[in-house]
């Protein structure tokens, strides 16, 4: 007969320790192993980024626009989108938005943005109803601007953004309008037809602000 010992107790105590200990390292292994091939090659989501773009860039032909006080505006555009100096506002409803930067998707134009100035008004409107004296500046009076569907997004004492359908003539677009009674200046983003949806066109309207350069 086999006499069972503390001893023994202990040794087979340690010995189911053992095999714990390496069923639990061989585990932890095989995630490793399961983890690196799930996130194998995926890139880190992108930060955030801002755009920062200074009115006026230039000279223009109107002389209350090159007067204008100098302002940063930024801007957080959705991913795969940039800024550009460079493009071609005939393919857009012609409006006067002046010193346009351009918004690119890979290698197409695919909107623009710039900025008039406005006068206050001399009778203090309601607030919700301040864009109505201010919009009116983009009509370049050749061709009926329309603003159709406007919906505010952010609304302040001193600042505004909404968006909206923009129509001339026969061209229409989809727009994000700004303005700030600071600075006096007003901000148009014109962007072709589809290529934002009404979420993608809230986060650039709660993205925007305005600093005095």
């Amino acid at each position: 007969m086999y006499n069972y010992t503390r001893q023994d107790y202990f040794d087979k105590k340690q010995d189911f320790s053992d095999k714990i200990s390496v069923a639990i390292m061989v585990g932890l292994v095989v995630l490793s192993l399961i983890a690196n091939t799930i996130f194998k090659d995926k890139d880190p989501a992108p930060a955030d980024v801002v755009t920062d773009i200074r009115f006026p860039a230039y000279e223009t032909e109107v002389e209350a626009v090159n007067k204008a006080m100098p302002f940063h505006l930024n801007i957080k555009l959705p991913d795969q989108w940039e800024v550009k100096p460079d493009g071609d506002t005939e393919k857009f409803p012609q409006v006067n938005l002046y010193n346009p930067y351009f918004i690119y998707s890979g290698e197409n134009c695919i909107g623009y943005i710039g900025f008039n100035v406005f006068t206050p008004p001399e009778e203090e409107p309601v607030i919700t109803s301040y864009h109505q004296h201010v919009w009116p500046v983009i009509d370049s009076g050749i061709m009926p601007t329309s603003i159709n569907q406007y919906m505010i997004v952010r609304l302040t004492d001193k600042f505004e953004a909404g968006y909206c359908e923009l129509n001339v003539a026969e061209k229409a677009a989809d727009a994000v309008l700004c303005y700030n009674r600071d600075v006096h200046n007003m901000v148009g983003i014109v962007l072709e037809k589809g290529v934002a949806d009404e979420a993608a066109l809230q986060q650039i309207c709660l993205s925007l602000s305005f600093s005095v350069a």
